[in-house]
């Protein structure tokens, strides 16, 4: 049974839940491996299974059949063709992860990104721990890149999900504005300081058009935020905001600077009061120069991008952390504990973190969690932006991930309504902090009820 009713999904995960929606290799790959990750030991036979089998998928995320099919369902048919893969979406009642859980309905893999998965897969306790799983189908961990994994192999509930996607924070930049006002355009490698200062070149007024430099979207940044502070204390299942003191810094660089200057809050209070949103004024009103957010948001809405002059550039990073970017934003896929073939849903999900389906994934667009640089390579190649500056994904190296737990969304949901507060001026830092612990203890006490 649930530990506690379904809740809603904040606003950043319904977003990022929106963006993310043939034969093995035979080469060796990188640490003595080939391409399906498994150890290149030819003393030990594989435990593939050979013989038919049903996986099914399921997901929180409501990903329509045919993207399902696209990025994931049409290849894994090629490579099994013995196996029946199926996806069940979820669509509404009936099909939430709690009805699904109460009506006994079985799925293999559970799929989602970082912080709903723990929020739904944990919560419902449908997950198991693939450790021992991993080692008989040779599934060498050393593939991954460490950050994309270092928060799932530090948690206790041992190895519950495997990295098959990712994403990374970039800054998104509208080059015409730049080019209107006579800018030179952001570079990689930048800090946040030099970031600010170009942003305050473009904010000013042409005519009676306001124009603005740079505009925060504080969901993302608390998910992602580079000094990889936990949002909760997983042991005591309390709130960090007012404990650790690099909320102080996160709070002061990262949010409240760039909004000190009163075209900017004026600009943000707009769009609060009419219930817009950041991305779509960057993408529609084109009056923002710079934002920071997901890389998927290129390959997911190629119409809406593809209608202005943009590029990207690696996410600003901050002095006292030189070449270290945000957290990783992960899509996470999980064995359940009511899988009725774990041998072959596993044999999946090997492949799906194989070179191949990794290459497969990032011509796509989607950021592959394997080392591979031959796969890094083609990232964004079969999109409508190829040209792009894909490359800035990999300028700064990830920080590391904490462990996430299952109020990871709920929390930071609460969090960022006081961040706002502070982002608009109406309560100063400490006050915001403060007050931000005490209604996440409130509100954890009534969802743990």
């Amino acid at each position: 049974m649930p530990k506690q009713a379904t809740t809603k999904t904040a606003l950043a995960s319904a977003l990022v839940l929106s963006l993310l929606a043939g034969c093995g290799g035979k080469g060796n790959g990188p640490n003595g491996t080939d391409e399906a990750g498994a150890s290149s030991n030819p003393g030990k036979p594989e435990t593939a299974t050979s013989g038919p089998a049903e996986v099914v998928f399921y997901s929180n995320s409501g990903l329509a059949p045919e993207q399902f099919n696209t990025r994931y369902g049409n290849k894994l048919r090629e490579k099994f063709p013995n196996y029946t893969i199926k996806y069940i979406q979820q669509v509404g009642a009936g099909t939430r992860i709690a009805e699904m859980v109460t009506a006994k309905t079985p799925f293999d893999i559970y799929f989602a990104n970082v912080g709903s998965f723990e929020n739904e897969a944990l919560q419902y306790g449908v997950q198991s721990d693939m450790t021992e799983l991993a080692k008989t189908h040779k599934l060498d961990l050393n593939r991954f890149d460490p950050s994309v994994i270092s928060g799932v192999k530090s948690s206790s509930n041992g190895l519950y999900a495997l990295p098959i996607h990712t994403d990374t924070m970039v800054l998104y930049y509208n080059k015409d504005i730049f080019d209107k006002f006579g800018v030179e355009y952001p570079k990689n490698g930048m800090t946040w300081d030099d970031m600010y200062a170009l942003s305050k070149r473009l904010t000013r007024k042409d005519g009676d058009t306001p124009y603005i430099g740079y505009a925060p979207f504080p969901t993302y940044m608390f998910y992602m935020n580079p000094l990889s502070i936990p949002v909760m204390d997983e042991k005591n299942e309390r709130p960090t905001i007012n404990k650790d003191s690099r909320w102080r810094t996160f709070f002061q660089k990262l949010l409240i600077e760039p909004t000190e200057m009163p075209e900017v809050r004026a600009y943000l209070d707009n769009l609060k009061k009419n219930k817009s949103h950041i991305v779509n004024a960057f993408m529609k009103d084109r009056t923002t120069g710079m934002i920071t957010y997901v890389s998927a948001l290129a390959p997911t809405w190629p119409n809406e991008m593809g209608a202005f002059n943009w590029d990207w550039v690696s996410a600003p990073t901050l002095k006292e952390q030189p070449g270290v970017g945000s957290q990783p934003y992960t899509f996470y896929f999980g064995i359940t504990n009511m899988a009725s073939n774990k041998d072959a849903a596993m044999e999946v999900l090997k492949y799906m973190v194989s070179d191949e389906f990794q290459l497969s994934l990032a011509k796509m667009g989607y950021l592959p969690v394997v080392q591979s640089q031959d796969v890094k390579r083609a990232l964004g190649q079969e999109t409508a932006f190829k040209d792009k500056n894909w490359q800035a994904m990999f300028y700064n190296k990830m920080a590391p991930v904490p462990v996430k737990g299952i109020y990871e969304n709920r929390v930071v949901g609460v969090y960022n309504g006081f961040a706002e507060q502070a982002m608009l001026g109406t309560l100063d830092v400490n006050t915001a902090l403060r007050q931000a612990e005490e209604s996440t203890v409130v509100k954890l006490d009534e969802w743990k009820r």
